[in-house]
């Protein structure tokens, strides 16, 4: 016995093949070749329309999946760029001229290393100097003591007056305030010179050098603030400083672990804990936002570098045991969230048979494509996806 679509299929053949008779006994001679052509796609259209008709009623298959339990994540976003625990910019405390560059972008360095050299040789020739003065007052406060001593022995016997005797005391008084001063000013120079070479202040890595050998540079006592040497960052300890939206904010605590993923490792991901959250929003955009700093715990963090951007997906719950389907098997009606379950085997689907197998549910926690459900559905139970 034919089936439906064959019969059309058969007719439809054979209209093509009357058309094309028709065509060929010149029905129509007043138009010639175009005629032919006319009456076989006017034909093929009509079996077309006819051929995609018949299956319009066909029911397409959708997929099932089991009501399961397992564990769900509740995560908040935290946006930024990796920062250093300490950051800091490095000015000279003397002027000069840049003599040597020790240091590269992207270097370790420990506390106390030479970053960078500036000229010293004006330097150390007015060290030289000063202790050349030094000197000189340690003479005079020698002689000047002497002097004092003797003529405080005649003043005793009366052999010395008593103004003789108060000029010699005020002059050795004089020559060790002039050695005091001597040895102030040998200080100040020998500080000065030992500022001469530039070290590190922290345990951290290079991030920008800001001068080349042979650039004259200006201290940070100037007006200006000084030359902007070297920028250095404490990298012993790194942190996520992202931004949380306000609606979210309040789920966000202190010592909440974290997952921080970064662009430049797509594949890897770093441990962390929250660490701080600011006290007060910032408007960007009419959207109000809340800092959150995430210090990476990661033994492996060193891998990381200040200022990559990243995402941290901070932990604010974890539900054992919860019901979950995927996020595809939820549909929306009004305020109404739905599922369509599955039909058992053998079950035919008649008149309304959709509206008895749907049912209303209330989720709670959404990851990703997963989502939990509060009410509504039974573990084991199955759903159709959209």
């Amino acid at each position: 016995m034919n089936s439906p679509v064959d019969s059309i299929s058969a007719a439809g053949a054979s209209f093509l093949a009357a058309g094309a008779s028709f065509s060929a006994a010149g029905a129509l001679p007043f138009l010639g070749a175009g005629a032919s052509r006319f009456a076989s796609a006017g034909a093929a259209i009509l079996l077309a329309s006819v051929l995609s008709g018949c299956g319009s009623d066909e029911v397409v298959a959708r997929e099932a999946r089991e009501v399961e339990r397992g564990a769900i994540e509740r995560i908040v976003i935290a946006t930024g760029t990796i920062e250093p625990a300490t950051e800091v910019e490095v000015r000279p405390r003397i002027p000069g001229i840049i003599e040597k560059i020790h240091v590269e972008e992207g270097d370790l360095v420990e506390a106390g290393v030479p970053l960078l050299e500036i000229e010293r040789e004006l330097l150390a020739s007015q060290v030289r100097e000063a202790e050349a003065n030094l000197e000189a007052a340690n003479v005079e406060l020698r002689f000047a003591g002497i002097a004092r001593d003797r003529t405080a022995e005649l003043h005793t016997t009366g052999a010395a007056s008593d103004q003789s005797h108060d000029d010699a005391r005020a002059r050795f008084e004089q020559a060790r305030a002039e050695r005091a001063r001597a040895q102030a000013g040998l200080d100040t120079l020998a500080t000065q010179l030992s500022y001469a070479t530039v070290q590190s202040t922290l345990v951290g890595r290079v991030l920008e050098v800001h001068v080349e050998e042979g650039d004259a540079i200006s201290p940070v006592t100037s007006v200006t603030g000084g030359t902007l040497l070297l920028s250095l960052a404490g990298d012993k300890t790194l942190h996520l400083e992202g931004l949380v939206d306000e609606n979210e904010i309040a789920r966000v605590a202190i010592d909440q672990p974290a997952r921080i993923r970064t662009e430049a490792f797509a594949d890897r991901v770093f441990g962390g804990r929250v660490r701080e959250i600011a006290p007060m929003g910032q408007r960007v955009q009419n959207v109000t936002y809340f800092e959150v700093k995430v210090e990476i715990t990661d033994p492996e963090s060193s891998l990381l570098r200040p200022r990559m951007s990243g995402d941290a997906e901070i932990i604010t719950e974890i539900v054992e045991e919860a019901l979950i389907v995927p996020e595809t098997a939820l549909r929306y009606r009004g305020e109404d969230i739905l599922v369509d379950l599955e039909v058992a085997a053998g079950e035919e689907i008649g008149e309304g048979s959709e509206n008895e197998n749907e049912r209303v549910v209330r989720v709670g926690i959404i990851d990703g494509d997963r989502v939990q459900i509060l009410e509504g559905l039974d573990a084991g139970e199955r759903v159709l996806l959209q």
